[in-house]
């Protein structure tokens, strides 16, 4: 009798990464999650775009694999998704409470989101 090892091993976790990338980015009817995005209330009420505005259309387009689409859209995007993904193993694992290197990173996107929409409040008028 064959024993089954329930170990995953980290090839298997790139291969299994590699093929939900595949099936996201395969996908024909991924239009209708387009359907789904939220308006941003504050380009609602007052018709300016907020730090925040074109992040989803980023993220989605960074989804399917647009890399170029996605920085064009909206540059933070990349940067915030390091500063949430740290944050998240910083939670899951329990690395040290006064970490430095999450608190430059967080600043520096900050700075980075900050940067970017005063450039395309700029370049508006």
């Amino acid at each position: 009798m064959t024993k089954i090892s329930h170990r995953i091993l980290p090839s298997s976790i790139i291969t299994n990464t590699k093929g939900l990338a595949l099936v996201v980015c395969s996908l024909e009817g991924s239009s209708w999650l387009q359907t789904f995005l939220l308006p941003c209330p504050f380009k609602a009420v007052t018709d300016v775009d907020c730090p925040g505005c074109g992040f989803q259309r980023s993220l989605f387009a960074l989804a399917q694999g647009n890399w170029a689409e996605s920085y064009q859209l909206y540059p933070p995007t990349i940067p915030l998704l390091v500063v949430f993904l740290y944050a998240l193993l910083k939670w899951a694992f329990g690395f040290d409470k006064r970490d430095t290197a999450m608190k430059i990173m967080a600043v520096a996107c900050g700075w980075f989101v900050i940067g970017v929409y005063v450039l395309k409040l700029w370049n508006r008028h």
